[in-house]
This record gives structure tokens, sequence and C-alpha cells, in this order.
């Protein structure tokens, strides 16, 4: 019986470091070609978890087993800064000039008439306006009336020029993107996404006499329907006879989800590289930094939380808390010298912000 426990035990240990080594080829295969290998991205946090399981199971049985799962976790070290950095020796600002810069995906402000918490618009402006950032971007912008109006919103923040871009707009309620500056923006555009209620658009800002341009990024989305949000949430829900129709439901959404994703990275990446000015890019890419996405993003380009953070960096708190999915890279030109992600419950993200300072 011992040694069929211990067989058990090895397998499964070998299961999880193959599966760990398996999410670190997501960064290098595009899913356009094997979409699997992004579900092992998104799932890395798991599965390095698992693997420190087996670690300190094997550690304590001091048995040779516990090289597998820690040359899997060694191979992977450079990964595992993207989710993790130490708490300690970070420079910090000093008194130099530094360029604020706030990214938050405020989720409609919760004003969508289905949603079942109350509105967060007051409480967003208020958080942004005690946060005082030079540069603001917000994904799922939304206004509707009787509830929130373009005018009421430029009204919160009058010091601010404005590039607000709407994906859809109806007679009664419009969505989209939207980008506020201390500083003056001299031109704005947008990047279009073939089929898809997600968007990118760039601004360019005059900061210190020079341009910077500013990159605000919404990548497609899931587009989970209430009745996918409920099988994932809700135990009973999956003890029904539809279970496997929805898990294929929800596996051919993510599939499409990433395709669609790796095409708009590729547009929005041209875009960066023919770009004269040093770029800011914020936004919420919908994936983690382990994928294949995310490296073509930051090709070229610095992550203020690698640089600037501490701790555990995850800014979505929905179904899968542990992930960072909302961004804000960089040209090399600047270097972040700070970056908090404050814990406030008023969309299904958390707002980022990072300080930069020019070389």
């Amino acid at each position: 019986m011992k040694r069929v426990l211990s067989a058990i035990w090895i397998f499964f240990t070998f299961l999880a470091a193959i599966g760990l080594l398996l999410s670190y080829l997501s960064v290098y295969v595009n899913p356009s070609a094997l979409w699997f290998f992004g579900l092992l991205g998104i799932a890395y946090p798991a599965i390095l978890l698992a693997n420190w399981f087996f670690l300190v199971y094997w550690i304590f049985r001091w048995k040779w087993e516990v090289l597998i799962p820690l040359i899997a976790i060694t191979i992977g070290i450079s990964h595992f800064a993207n989710f993790f950095q130490l708490p300690f020796g970070k420079e910090g600002c000093d008194d130099e000039e530094t360029l604020k810069i706030l990214s938050y995906n405020v989720h409609f402000f919760q004003l969508l008439s289905w949603s079942e918490e109350p509105p967060m618009d007051k409480k967003i402006f208020k958080f942004i306006s005690a946060e005082q950032p030079d540069i603001f971007c917000l994904q799922e912008f939304y206004t509707a009336t009787g509830k929130l109006s373009e005018k009421d919103f430029r009204s919160q923040f009058k010091d601010y020029n404005a590039h607000i871009n709407y994906i859809v707009k109806r007679k009664q309620s419009a969505y989209g993107l939207v980008t506020m500056s201390k500083y003056p923006i001299i031109r704005s555009g947008e990047v279009k996404f073939d089929n898809s209620a997600n968007a990118c658009i760039y601004t360019d800002i005059v900061y210190n006499s020079d341009t910077v341009r500013v990159y605000n990024i919404h990548f497609q989305s899931l587009r989970l329907k209430e009745r996918n949000l409920r099988f994932l949430s809700d135990q009973e829900f999956r003890k029904g006879s539809q279970k496997i129709d929805e898990i294929k439901d929800i596996s051919f959404r993510y599939r499409d989800a990433l395709i669609k994703r790796a095409q708009q990275v590729n547009k929005v990446k041209n875009h960066i590289e023919n770009c004269k000015y040093p770029v800011i890019v914020c936004g919420d890419f919908n994936e983690s930094p382990i994928s294949y996405n995310y490296r073509a993003m930051r090709k070229k380009l610095d992550d203020a939380f690698v640089d600037a953070g501490r701790g555990v960096g995850h800014t979505f708190k929905g179904l899968i808390p542990s992930l960072r999915i909302d961004f804000i890279l960089y040209s090399k030109t600047y270097k972040a010298c700070s970056y908090t992600c404050p814990h406030k419950d008023y969309s299904d993200h958390y707002p980022i912000t990072a300080k930069l300072v020019k070389k």
C-alpha cells in the first residue's frame, strides 16, 4: 500500500512539474497556432503553487523527488519576478520630477441596468482626485442618460485635457476609453480592432517640452455570458446536465479571445514600433505576464511592477484573483520609481499607479 501511495505522489509531482514547464512555453507559442498553451499560461500561479507544495512535501520526506519541483521552479525563476517582487531593495522616488500615471478598468462604473452592485462613479472620481495623477487612463468608460453624462465627467476633472473615444455609441448610452492629461494634448487617434468591442487609443502629450505618446488599451475580453459566470461560481449549477456543454462553451470563448488578442497585439505592437516618440502603454490586457501576448507587448518596453513593485502582483479580483492583467509599460527613456495597486473594491479590477522619471 505504501508503494502505491508513493507512486501516486510521484506521479502528481511529475504532472505538476510538466505543467509548469509547459506554462513557460506559452510565452513563445502564438495562440493562433496552439491556443491551449494560453490556458497553461493563465494557470501559472496555481501550477506554481502546486509545485511549491510538492517541494515542501518532499523536503519533509527527505527524498530525491524534491529535485523534480525544484528544477521546474528554478528553470522559470525569471517568470516568477513578473508575479512577485521583494518588498525591499527598491530605490523609490527622491525629489526628482515625476510623471504619475494611473490606469483603471472601471467596469462601466457599475451603472449597467442589470448590475447587482451599487453605482461606483462618485467613489471612483473621488479616488482619482485624491491620487492626483498627471495622466490617467480608463477602460470600460461608460455614460448613460440619467446616470452619468460626459459633461458630468468632464466637470469632475476640469484641470485635465480629455481624449474620450467611444467604441459603441447608442442613443441612451456610450462605452469606450478615456485618457486624461494635466499636460497639453496635441494629437490623438485610435488603433481599430476588427469585429470587436475592444480598442486602443493613443494620445500625444507635451511634457516638459518633449512629446510622449500614451497608449490606452483594452484587449479582447472573454465576453462570458451570465450562465457561464453562474457555472463558474455556483457549486449547485456545476452538478447539472449542462456541465460538459458549459466547459466547451467557455473553452471556445477563451480560444477565440486568445486568437483575437494575438491579432490585436500585433496591430498595436506595429503601431508602437512606428512611433517616433517615447511611449507609455496603459491598460487591461486580459493576459497574465506568462503569455505570448504580454511578451510581444513588452518587447523594448519596461514594466512598472517589475521595476518598482513590491509583493504579489494581482490586479483582477474576479474568479481568479491571483491574476495581474493590468499593466503600465514604457519606453526605456523612463524608469519607474514607484508602483502601487490600491485595493479599492469599486470595480472587478484594481487600479494601478506608477511614477516615472526620465533617465
